[in-house]
């Protein structure tokens, strides 16, 4: 028994092949069909033809590059094992198989050598390190980095830059010095690092020049390099008084660390810097490096801060605080701010007998919740 579809069929074979005319639209749809049909093959075979042509060329690249990576390892490890246990002399040089220095005219693989030879320069150091610096400038790798630290793309400066740090050519300090004050943030602080690396605390003469901003990411990244060198009198009190705001902080930021008690005139007239910033690196500092007298600078300065200021002023106090603040640390105890309450509470705590006994009398007058905080403060005390 035929169907409905069976029997459309069976009227259309028929009337095709009684030479029978059909409505020009059911033609049209029919030759529409056919091209759409083989549009959606000839699509499906290029996409099938490029997946092959894509997995043939990356199966290809990864067994190019891991030759590439057996060949570089090889020449790493001579370089790391070359004269062990005698230090290597400017004129030894380390075997490099032939296959590699023809490979050397190509850039890819150079990259891939650089990458590697840096690798292995950051986990390790002594002999073996020196060595793999040796093989660096055999090679004429630093050639390269020089080329690309005049490219006119920032990330290719930047890793040129990191290169010649982690390769230490201090030879090339000169030409990284210049790029301290580059427009672009990370070239600067990649220069700015290598300058320090090379030279420690002298380094940061780039302060005396540059005119964008240090981030406080690149300031703690230079206070840290800082750390594991010996400490140098360098003369801060000329970046005190910098245009570069940044370059204040940061000089703020050196002579706490660096406990440099005769700069505390200097960090005093930095309370007075339109720069709010500023004024609270200062107020900071001023918790290490004080004086008899700083409270009262910090007292006279206190109705004209802002609030995240005036709360490390009232911290500072339990530093530097003594039995002649108790007056004005009391008047806080009245504040609507409850963390000014909080630390102006800890602040007289701080001060001494009489200060925690001003602040108990307080506490009986005033209740909930200062009570509960003389507690607390009891017990930071004891501990």
């Amino acid at each position: 028994m035929m169907t409905d579809g069976n029997l459309q069929m069976f009227f259309t074979a028929k009337l095709l092949t009684s030479n029978a005319i059909l409505p020009a639209g059911y033609v049209i749809r029919v030759h529409y069909q056919v091209i759409v049909m083989f549009f959606i093959a000839c699509l499906m075979s290029i996409t099938l033809l490029y997946m092959l042509i894509y997995l043939y060329f990356k199966s290809k690249h990864e067994k190019k590059h891991d030759k590439w990576r057996l060949i570089s390892d090889l020449i790493i490890r001579k370089a790391i094992f070359s004269d062990e246990d005698d230090e290597i002399e400017t004129e030894t040089i380390i075997p490099v198989i032939d296959r590699a220095k023809k490979l050397m005219r190509n850039k890819h693989f150079r990259n891939l050598l650089t990458e590697e030879i840096m690798s292995a320069k950051k986990s390790i150091s002594g002999t073996s390190a020196d060595n793999l610096k040796h093989l660096y400038q055999q090679l004429s790798l630093e050639k390269y980095a020089l080329k690309n630290l005049r490219s006119r793309y920032w990330h290719i400066k930047a890793k040129a830059i990191q290169e010649l740090t982690v390769m230490e050519m201090n030879e090339f300090v000169t030409e990284l010095y210049t790029y301290t004050n580059n427009q672009n943030e990370l070239v600067r602080m990649e220069a700015q690092t290598a300058i320090v690396q090379f030279h420690g605390f002298e380094g940061l003469r780039f302060l005396d020049i540059i005119t964008y901003p240090i981030s406080d990411w690149q300031q703690i990244k230079l206070l840290q390099q800082l750390s594991h060198v010996p400490p140098a009198n360098i003369n801060i009190d000329a970046w005190l008084e910098s245009a570069n705001n940044s370059v204040v902080v940061f000089a703020l930021k050196l002579a706490r660390n660096y406990h440099r008690f005769e700069l505390h005139d200097n960090i005093l007239s930095c309370l007075d810097h339109q720069y709010p910033e500023i004024r609270l690196q200062a107020i900071n500092c001023l918790c290490e490096i004080y004086t008899n007298e700083t409270s009262d600078h910090l007292i006279s300065r206190f109705l004209n801060e802002n609030i995240k200021n005036q709360l490390t002023m009232v911290r500072a106090f339990q530093n530097i605080g003594s039995e002649k603040d108790i007056r004005f640390l009391s008047s806080l105890l009245a504040s609507d701010n409850d963390e000014m309450r909080v630390c102006a509470a800890r602040a007289l705590a701080y001060s001494g007998k009489n200060g925690l006994a001003s602040l108990e009398d307080h506490a009986r007058v005033a209740g909930y919740p200062l009570n509960e905080m003389i507690l607390q403060i009891k017990g930071e005390l004891a501990a």
